[in-house]
């Protein structure tokens, strides 16, 4: 479990020193698999439970999520780089602070050392990090990519949960989440659009 959260925290904290659209959704999906992939180190019985679980991480978050907005993205044949947090030393070192921050929060929330403690400590950073990139970016893309980085950590939170919601709402989570990445996926379409036309037709 623990290579498997330090390989998390990598994938949390990359696309936000590397400038690239492509990053930031590949980014999305791992965090989504990997969730998966701890789900299932725990040796679960098969249940209906486990698979909504499953389809939620893998299919909805690892793979539906990622690809409508690279979709979106690749047919406004956007550039390859794009910022989720301002590209400056200032922003780098808030983004260290906020890991040293949300490992303090781990801490606080769940001091016992282990596995338990190094998810709660992921999950933190994850809810901290997707904070700072909606604070920080105004862009279309970037605000859609802080608000999955907010989803993500709070579904990595409701993996370390001892007990279950019923099946009923949790299909009901995962088609609102659905619903949510479809609806960022046409706003990132049809904002970005408008953002392109404005600039020409003041030069008009």
């Amino acid at each position: 479990m623990t290579s498997l959260l330090t390989g998390y925290m990598l994938v949390l904290l990359l696309p936000l020193f590397v400038a690239s659209w492509r990053v930031s959704l590949t980014g999305l999906s791992l965090q989504g698999l990997l969730m998966a992939w701890m789900v299932l180190v725990r040796r679960p019985a098969l249940s209906v439970d486990l698979v909504v679980t499953l389809v939620d991480l893998v299919l909805v978050r690892g793979l539906v999520a990622p690809l409508a907005l690279r979709r979106v993205l690749r047919s406004q044949r956007r550039p390859s780089r794009e910022d989720v947090i301002p590209p400056n030393l200032l922003s780098w070192s808030i983004v260290v602070g906020l890991v040293m921050l949300g490992f303090q929060c781990a801490a606080w929330l769940h001091p016992a050392a282990g596995g338990e403690h190094a998810q709660v400590a992921a999950a933190a950073t994850g809810v901290l990090l997707g904070l700072f990139v909606l604070a920080s970016q105004n862009g279309t893309f970037s605000q859609a990519v802080g608000a999955l980085r907010l989803e993500y950590a709070i579904a990595l939170f409701e993996l370390g949960s001892p007990t279950h919601l019923p099946v009923a709402l949790r299909l009901a989570q995962v088609s609102i989440f659905l619903g949510t990445v479809l609806t960022y996926a046409h706003y990132v379409g049809r904002l970005r659009s408008t953002e392109l036309a404005a600039p020409a037709a003041r030069i008009q």
